[in-house]
């Protein structure tokens, strides 16, 4: 589509061009970033290279909006200043290929797993490349029928906002998880509630919620009630935030008025004490879960 649409000047078809390059380079980006994801942590590296999925998404994302910002330019410029003569046999034929491509690929893929969530998000992809390629078609047509060589920057255009769309979604898909946002559907303010509810708890606050590597994490700070042990408190609120989704939790449990025993140097433990149990001469419940 790229060499044609140069040999014509069609801007469809190189708008259709770089729509599909962009699918090609997100699933590039995807191999090659399942190596990565797949490394172990390391002492350096504690959480691994998750992110770097992220970070594959949100450089494909950004070079679209790139490959957007062309588009509109040269077919505005088309628009205003006159757009010039493209032969439209070779601009359908080319399209009509890539649509029989792209068709063929989804319906391969459709076969294959449509349940799967990946599978069906490259679904999602080939038939928007499929609808690009078939504004190809329509470019060329209205060009050997009526003459309309305006056709083919409009038809850019709206190739480029489908592109648009798509990168946009990609790119604040991958800010979130870059930026450390709470998971789509879900906030502090849920898992404070959950937390709550959980029997025992008398109060929790420090709540965090982020997304890594596909995995709901969580880090909060709990105040069992009176008379309530924490260990029951801790082992209660981590079933309860698996049985909600969380992959992994941190629970810091704090007793609600400090150490009782004087001179207590973690007297203020609530919002100080390491992320560890410690012991200092006299014993109370602190335990910390990862």
């Amino acid at each position: 589509e790229a060499a044609v649409g140069l040999w014509t000047g069609s801007l469809a078809l190189l708008s259709d061009a770089g729509h599909m390059l962009g699918d090609v380079a997100a699933l590039l980006l995807a191999f090659a970033v399942a190596g990565l994801t797949r490394r172990p942590a390391t002492p350096t590296r504690t959480f691994g290279l998750a992110r770097a999925e992220a970070l594959g998404a949100f450089v494909n994302g950004a070079a679209l909006l790139v490959i957007c910002g062309v588009i509109f330019r040269e077919a505005i410029g088309r628009l205003l200043g006159g757009p010039p003569d493209v032969p439209g046999w070779p601009v359908l034929w080319v399209g009509l290929i890539g649509l029989l491509i792209n068709l063929g690929s989804a319906w391969a893929l459709w076969r294959s797993a449509s349940s799967d969530l990946n599978v069906r998000g490259a679904l999602a992809h080939m038939l928007a490349d499929a609808l690009g390629s078939l504004g190809a078609m329509v470019s060329a047509g209205l060009v050997l029928g009526f003459g309309w060589q305006a056709a083919d920057p409009i038809v850019a255009l709206l190739i480029g906002a489908l592109v648009l769309w798509g990168a946009v979604h990609v790119v604040l898909a991958a800010s979130r998880v870059l930026l450390d946002f709470a998971p789509a559907g879900l906030s502090a303010d849920r898992v404070e509630q959950t937390l709550l509810a959980v029997e025992g708890v008398g109060a929790a606050h420090d709540v965090h919620v982020w997304g890594h590597g596909g995995r709901v994490m969580v880090t909060a700070h709990l105040v069992p009630a009176t008379g309530v042990r924490a260990v029951e408190v801790l082992h209660r609120a981590q079933a309860q935030l698996r049985e909600a989704g969380v992959g992994h939790s941190t629970l810091q449990v704090e007793p609600a008025d400090g150490c009782p025993q004087p001179g207590c140097p973690f007297a203020d433990c609530g919002s100080e004490a390491p992320d560890h149990e410690h012991d200092h001469g006299h014993g109370h419940d602190h335990p910390h879960a990862h």
